[in-house]
């Protein structure tokens, strides 16, 4: 390509924590041989670290301030250096990070970024309320924050730049590592879209109308750290994947922040695509036009290690990889630039956060969580503690147990959900009580003020009726369940731990679980049943979780108790 012809250039970097300083050395020393290179940097995307670099170049910092925020003892040293060292809680405040990055950008949007721009995210959905008051899953997703996105066309073709989002909440949520630190809103640190978003941030250039062979590219890295599993891993089960078998010349630490071993299923996820498959593919994708930068490290170096010896080796890895390729590049090309969107101006005043801001309520929010955490209880959620009505998606029945009766035995039948006002509701309303010893299965038990658990009748036949009964040893795997989810998002298959048809196959995989389904037994009202399940008879056998209004959660007898 002709070096004089128009080109679009980009700058990307990638997460690693305290290790973003390895990354800011390396600009500086690009700054310093071409001092135009960030006013003709027409993209930069960023993940993790990577992303709090791009969202301090947006507001129109310089490679030395980056330098300064990474070694300052009031900088990330400081913040780093006041961890919480509990695994049940996160090692940092996210609402400090929010409040930082309120402090370049207020409530100015990705759309109002001064050059194109994408961070990375994943959103790890959860559960909304419909007007019904039932519970719909929202499936997790990864999340682009771009304002190259936005046309009709974007929208028919299912691509989302959330580019009204606030930059400050869109850096946080792609630097909030689970374990580091708490979620955003949902969103989780972007190592769970890739940790290199360079391949992304060409893709995002060549849907703008950019031709492949104009883009050029350059990925700053905060140091490659080989892992490898030293076993021999042919014979591994489920357990030695997530937990390792302890052999010492393994080389996958801990990849979470306080987590207490390794888990070389979770390494391989997270690091084992972007260390170097992302440069690869960019490479393939822009030949001489892409270079990555990433030094190899001598040791692991961990995200929040502020020691001197450490900060001192990611300098001096900085300060000594080779960058005569990258300078090579930017000669040769940052020179002459073009792009659909607008280049580089003057970063732009910061936005006061107003009565209204999304930012102001994000750090509200976070503070809250943290603080609650801290001296209450949390509230109710599924399985711990939150009420349901259980609704049966065919009739639009809910479950009942027969008469309000705590009697063992009382059938569960199907009746009308019951008004507001109704003072005996207690036994329409339906708890998840973990089984201890028994991961991925609860006990479904009544706001009634008794112990009786749900339990698939023993009755001889291939429907038998549920019913009531005190919690038993005997009756374990009756007593317990689980969900399936169905293809209508938002309805579920209740399984039962128990069969009421022997499987046929060895593979326990494979056989066709028991589950809630309603019959007719010539009662004025349908009874329920447990049968195999038959997944073309959704309607039937599916069910919904309509939530109870907080008023009636306070009224349950159990919940007083």
């Amino acid at each position: 390509m002709d070096s004089n012809q128009p080109v679009f250039t980009i700058l990307s970097f990638v997460g690693g924590g305290i290790r973003g300083l390895l990354s800011a050395t390396i600009l500086q020393r690009l700054a310093e041989k071409h001092d135009h290179v960030l006013k003709n940097t027409l993209m930069l995307a960023g993940c993790s670290t990577g992303a709090i670099i791009t969202s301090e170049l947006l507001a129109g910092k310089t490679p030395g301030d980056l330098i300064e925020l990474f070694t300052s003892p009031t900088g990330e040293i400081k913040f780093y250096n006041n961890m919480n060292d509990r695994p049940d809680k996160p090692a940092y405040p996210i609402a400090d990070v929010i409040a930082s990055q309120a402090e370049l950008h207020g409530d100015a949007p990705v759309s109002k970024a001064p050059r194109s721009v994408l961070l990375v995210s994943f959103n790890v959905g959860g559960l909304e309320t419909r007007e019904d008051g039932r519970v719909v899953p929202k499936p997790w997703d990864t999340l682009m924050f771009t304002n190259m996105l936005g046309t009709e066309q974007d929208r028919i073709d299912g691509l989302e730049g959330n580019a009204d989002t606030p930059i400050a909440i869109a850096a946080s949520s792609s630097g909030a590592m689970p374990g580091q630190l708490g979620s955003v809103l949902g969103n989780v640190d972007g190592a769970f879209f890739n940790h290199d978003p360079t391949v992304a941030a060409i893709c995002l250039a060549v849907r703008n109308g950019v031709p492949l062979e104009k883009i050029v590219a350059i990925t700053i890295g905060t140091g490659l750290m080989p892992d490898w599993v030293a076993s021999d891993t042919a014979a591994w089960g489920a357990k030695q994947w997530m937990d390792g078998d302890g052999n010492p010349f393994d080389n996958t630490p801990p990849f979470l922040m306080n987590q207490a071993r390794s888990s070389p299923v979770l390494d391989m996820c997270l690091s084992g695509t972007s260390a170097e498959t992302m440069p690869r593919l960019a490479k393939m994708l822009l030949g001489d036009r892409y270079v990555n930068i990433n030094p190899r490290l001598p040791c692991f170096i961990p995200e929040n290690s502020t020691n001197a010896q450490a900060i001192e080796l990611l300098q001096r890895h900085g300060n000594e990889v080779n960058i005569d390729e990258a300078v090579a590049l930017i000669g040769k090309y940052w020179h002459q630039i073009t792009g659909p969107l607008t280049p580089i101006v003057p970063p732009p005043l910061v936005p006061p956060l107003g009565p209204n801001s999304a930012v102001a309520a994000a750090i509200a929010k976070a503070r809250a969580a943290a603080a609650s955490a801290a001296n209450e209880p949390p509230p109710p959620t599924p399985g711990h503690g939150e009420f349901f009505y259980i609704q049966h998606k065919e009739t639009r029945k809910v479950l009942d147990i027969r008469g309000q009766s705590a009697a063992p035995g009382t059938p569960v039948i199907l009746w009308d959900k019951k008004p507001v006002d109704d003072k005996t509701r207690a036994n329409q309303q339906w708890e998840f009580v973990p089984a201890a010893g028994e991961p991925g299965w609860w006990y479904l038990q009544t706001a009634m003020p008794s112990d009786m658990v749900l339990t698939l009748g023993d009755s001889v036949g291939a429907a038998p009726q549920l019913d009531m009964q005190a919690r038993s040893e005997a009756s374990r795997a009756r007593q317990l369940w689980s969900l399936i989810s169905t293809e209508d998002i938002g309805w579920w298959f209740i399984q039962c731990k128990a069969q009421v048809v022997l499987s046929e196959y060895s593979n326990p995989d494979s056989v066709v679980p028991t589950v809630i389904a309603a019959a007719d037994e010539g009662q004025p009202y349908k009874v329920a049943v447990g049968l195999p399940l038959d997944y073309a008879k959704d309607g039937p056998m599916s069910w919904g979780f309509l939530r109870l209004d907080d008023a009636l959660l306070a009224a349950s007898p159990r919940r007083r108790a």
